[in-house]
């Protein structure tokens, strides 16, 4: 029976036919795969077939060339999902840096969407953008579109920058609707539309009625005549000149129109911009010092059928700090802001503009005399509110000088110097204020003249001695030293008090001048004393800030002889409010010298405590005003036994001024102060007449 069946089989039986179709049919399939290989190879899209599973099944050529940086992964039956995960760590997907597992996710989730299919953009590491589309077949399988858009994306981005960073203002117009479709920021600054107002903004409404008969025709058509001018409207109904150009374009499946505007008006906005700026200032748009002679020249010619008026000099407090301390950017940041205030509070008749610098004026037109002074107070309560200028809080103020005409004079001239006196004289008295003009202002500012003559001649001449006040150790009552005061005699006025000719040769400029004469002076004459003496010599905040102080403190020393241990320079907290390293650096190379460096009037400023810490002092000279009273005031004697404590724990000489009557004495050395210098123990004397005997003597 066996070796029947054998030869039925051997002869073609049942088995032998299934074996032949199934041979067949593996050639088919392999043909049918064949062929769908080669037609899917020809085809200029990437195709990818995926299992249920997510597996590759059969991709092509243009598939493999897209993923080229991933073709070694591709192989049948490998998951779609671990060429990502590969990819993703050799860096194929920049997308997917800093959220790889999320971005993988992501990915898995469109290829896992039930829908009709999906459609996204993939971008590559070596900078191409792929379109990708994919959609389910029925067995749960994926089937997937790859299409490299990349060089259709660039010519977006060109087209996309040439029309979005176009400086000339261009259009997209629809000859169809008639609308706009887009317009660029130059187009939108243009006309004075967003370019949200202008999507689907009828384009009739840039044109005059006029004009959009003609102008219709021209949007629909490719035009490049220069020498039409059509009449255009703003969004603020101005009238607009230009010169149009347009190209017709196919764009989202349709005809459009690209639009080029070009403005002929320009020539005559930049004319009257320039007329603008000579009259008006840059920074803040106010009328500047020209406009504002022009405008009260005007109203002076007009004073009789206008009636009076006054004019306001405002002069900005502690602005130059400002300037010195955080830069000229802040500082005009702060000019801006002060004259928005200002500008909020002027009436609309008036006239507000900037001088210069920190000088503002203003002209008010028949107002009375009590409605402008509450009108510049307000402005002073405004700018006395702080500004937030980047991270700083800048404090400033402002005081106000009013002069009026005819009242005070008829002349131009007049009126602004007399407006200005009123201002230094408020600033003289109290900043913060308003005050008007008097004539002994003028008298005063007369008076004030002569004197800066007079003063500039006793330098020139040398009329300005030295005088020395004795420093005396409370313990021993020895003399430790002298402090160098400049005395000037008048010939007719008298002695003339360091506080009037000190500020005044601060102000006239010649403060160096005058700091040089007496280093040099005082040093010269301290190189006669025993070596144990000290000469103390006051330096001007001036002097710190014009740069030229070492030279002068080596100098004195190197014509002396003196030695460097034996002079000590006083400072007041002025010369460190500029916290600047220039500032610091100078007090540090003065101090590696061997000079001593003193703070003057310590207890009245409000920061000395910090500024003990920052910076290299010898010595702290207690303000007087607390000397007077200590012997019958507690909080003054509290105040200086905290000041003489401090000075020792830090190891400086405490040294007590104006020290006038014996009780003072007495608690000075109660307290333990180290050295004293008053009245008590001698006014301040030429350098002829002070003894070196060591001991004090009482002046009655």
């Amino acid at each position: 029976m066996w070796a029947a069946r054998d030869r039925v089989q051997a002869e073609g039986g049942p088995l032998a036919d299934e074996r032949e179709a199934l041979r067949l049919a593996t050639e088919a399939a392999a043909r049918a795969e064949k062929r769908l290989r080669e037609a899917i190879d020809v085809l200029p899209e990437g195709i990818v077939f995926l299992d249920a599973d997510g597996k590759y099944i059969l991709w092509n050529q243009e598939y493999a060339k897209i993923y080229a940086r991933s073709a070694d992964l591709l192989r049948e039956g490998v998951k779609l999902e671990d060429t990502l995960r590969i990819g993703i760590e050799r860096g194929d997907y920049p997308e997917a840096l800093g959220r790889e597992q999320e971005w993988l996710e992501e990915r898995m989730a469109l290829i896992e969407n039930p829908g009709g299919g999906t459609r996204h953009e993939q971008r590559l590491a070596n900078g191409k953008t792929i379109l990708i589309e994919e959609r389910r077949t029925a067995d749960g399988g994926t089937i997937g579109l790859r299409v490299d858009v990349t060089d259709i994306k660039q010519r977006e981005q060109s087209f996309r920058l040439l029309f979005e960073g176009n400086p000339v203002p261009l259009l997209v117009y629809d000859p169809v609707s008639e609308k706009i479709l887009r317009a660029n920021d130059a187009a939108a600054a243009h006309f004075g539309f967003s370019r949200e107002e202008f999507r689907g903004l009828p384009a009739l409404c840039i044109f005059g009625d006029e004009e959009w008969a003609a102008a219709r025709e021209l949007l629909a058509t490719d035009n490049s005549e220069t020498d039409r001018f059509w009449m255009q409207r703003a969004a603020d109904g101005s009238v607009l000149e230009s010169v149009l150009f347009t190209r017709q374009t196919r764009l989202d499946d349709g005809v459009a129109t690209i639009v080029s505007v070009f403005d002929v008006t320009e020539r005559r906005r930049v004319e009257a911009r320039m007329a603008h700026m000579a009259r008006h200032d840059e920074l803040t748009g106010l009328a500047n010092r020209t406009h504002c002679r022009e405008q009260l020249n005007a109203m002076l010619a007009a004073l009789g059928e206008t009636g009076d008026f006054t004019l306001a000099m405002v002069d900005l407090d502690h602005f130059k700090d400002v300037n010195d301390t955080y830069g000229h950017q802040p500082g005009d940041a702060l000019l801006a802001e002060a004259a928005r205030r200002m500008k909020e509070l002027v009436p609309g008749d008036a006239l507000l503009c900037r001088l210069g610098g920190d000088e503002f004026a203003i002209l008010f037109p028949r107002r009375g005399r009590k409605e402008v002074k509450a009108i510049c107070k307000a402005i002073i309560a405004a700018l006395s509110k702080p500004f937030f200028v980047g991270e700083h809080v800048l404090r400033i103020g402002a005081t106000i000088g009013l002069a009026s005409a005819p009242r005070d004079g008829t002349d131009a001239e007049d009126l602004l110097r007399y407006a200005d006196l009123a201002l230094y004289a408020a600033k003289a008295s109290a900043r913060g204020t308003v005050r008007r003009f008097e004539p002994a202002m003028d008298l005063a500012a007369q008076e004030r003249t002569r004197l800066e003559n007079d003063f500039r001649n006793a330098v020139l001449k040398g009329e300005l001695e030295v005088h020395y006040q004795p420093l005396i150790d409370l313990e021993t009552e020895e003399i430790d030293g002298y402090e160098a005061l400049l005395r000037w005699q008048h010939a007719e006025r008298g002695a003339v008090s360091p506080e009037v000719f000190i500020p005044l040769a601060e102000e006239m400029g010649i403060i160096d001048i005058v700091g040089q004469h007496v280093l040099r002076t005082a040093c010269m004459e301290a190189a006669k004393w025993p070596d144990g003496h000290k000469l103390a010599v006051n330096v001007s905040p001036l002097q710190f800030r014009s740069g030229n102080l070492m030279n002068s403190v080596m100098q004195a020393l190197s014509w002396s002889g003196l030695d460097p241990a034996r002079l000590e320079l006083e400072i007041t907290e002025a010369v460190l409010m500029d916290h600047g390293d220039q500032t610091a650096q100078l007090i540090r190379r003065i101090r590696d010298m061997g000079i001593g460096v003193s703070m003057d009037d310590f207890g009245t400023g409000y920061s000395s405590l910090s500024y003990l810490l920052q910076y290299p002092f010898t010595k702290i000279k207690i303000d007087k005003s607390f000397v007077l009273q200590l012997a019958r005031e507690p909080e003054s004697r509290a105040v200086v036994r905290a000041i003489i404590s401090l000075g020792r724990s830090l190891g400086l000489t405490v040294t007590a001024e104006g020290v006038e009557r014996e009780d003072v004495l007495a608690c000075l050395r109660e307290e333990g102060c180290g050295q004293g210098q008053g009245y008590l123990f001698g006014k301040a004397k030429p350098a002829l007449e002070i003894g070196t005997e060591g001991k004090r003597a009482k002046v009655a």
